[in-house]
């Protein structure tokens, strides 16, 4: 027997259920695919069904046509600015928390760090519908503990987190960077098992303060895999949807790539599947490319700790 075919079965399971879902979303995104017309009726259903909902028509580029230039172009690339915007607010936020946690976690000074890393990593380890209740209730406009704090600082009449689209948009920064940070740690805290630590001693010896040795030592040491993670994230925070749709889907649609394909799909009045798909498709091809110059232009690909 070859070896080959020792993968076939893999390789078989992996077109099917990863590759083929991806070209039949981009053949969707050529037709006029919507409530009335798709799915169509199984072979066995009554003549009358079959002709009652015709197959979906090729339209060629339209649904491209509507989202560049038509009536869904405004709504998508505002939805394009405001993932952009959620990338650059989130990602440093990510990294800046994530790095310093892992900092924390890596001093000698630091006792029963074992235990706490394990705390740290907790959001990683939740499921994340059970996260997103928890920070229902953290930001709940009545009872939450940001409005009572609000409250108690003089604030008469704090926001409500769910209903005002701003504001609603600001917690979802909060959440992606605490849902984000124990990656961010993991790979700091990883990183800095490999610096040698007397780079550290010399730098004490020296003299230097604390923001020196990070600046001049220890960041230049762990830049690599650091780039690595902010890259990783980046993509993470692009394809950002599933918190935005359990928090308020409703206002956040149309802040978010991910989640404008799915309005056009099961929120519009005649779910626009084809339209949907082209959205996707769309997104899709622009986390490719922010991937690929991502990785290029940081040199990702020359190995972690190249310089």
């Amino acid at each position: 027997m070859r070896p080959q075919l020792l993968i076939l079965p893999g390789l078989l399971l992996f077109l099917f259920f990863n590759l083929w879902p991806i070209v039949y979303s981009i053949y969707i995104s050529f037709t006029n695919a919507n409530i009335r017309n798709f799915p169509q009726p199984p072979p066995w259903a009554p003549e009358e069904l079959k002709q009652a909902r015709p197959p979906p028509d090729f339209v060629g580029l339209a649904n491209y046509a509507s989202i560049f230039t038509g009536p869904a172009s405004a709504g998508f690339w505002n939805a394009v600015l405001w993932t952009l915007v959620f990338v650059a607010v989130s990602v440093p936020a990510k990294v800046a928390l994530g790095t310093f946690v892992g900092l924390l976690m890596s001093s000698e000074k630091v006792l029963g760090k074992s235990v706490m890393r394990a705390f740290l990593i907790v959001p990683w380890a939740l499921p994340l519908i059970l996260s997103v209740v928890a920070w229902r209730y953290v930001f709940d406009p009545t009872y939450g503990v940001v409005n009572q704090m609000l409250y108690s600082l003089g604030v008469s009449k704090p926001p409500d987190w769910f209903v005002n689209k701003d504001y609603a948009y600001a917690a979802m920064v909060v959440i992606e960077a605490w849902l984000a940070y124990p990656f961010i740690m993991t790979v700091v805290i990883g990183a800095l098992v490999n610096v040698p630590r007397t780079a550290f001693e010399a730098a004490q010896i020296d003299g230097a303060g604390r923001w020196a040795v990070f600046t001049r030592i220890t960041l230049p040491l762990i830049k690599r895999p650091l780039i690595y993670a902010s890259v990783m994230t980046a993509a993470a925070s692009l394809q950002f949807f599933l918190v935005a749709f359990l928090w308020n889907f409703i206002q956040l649609y149309d802040r978010f790539m991910l989640a404008y394909g799915y309005y056009w799909a099961f929120g519009s009045p005649f779910r626009e599947y084809g339209l949907a798909a082209a959205v996707l498709s769309i997104s899709a091809l622009v986390i490719s490319v922010f991937m690929i110059l991502a990785i290029r232009l940081t040199g990702l690909m020359r190995g972690m700790y190249e310089s």
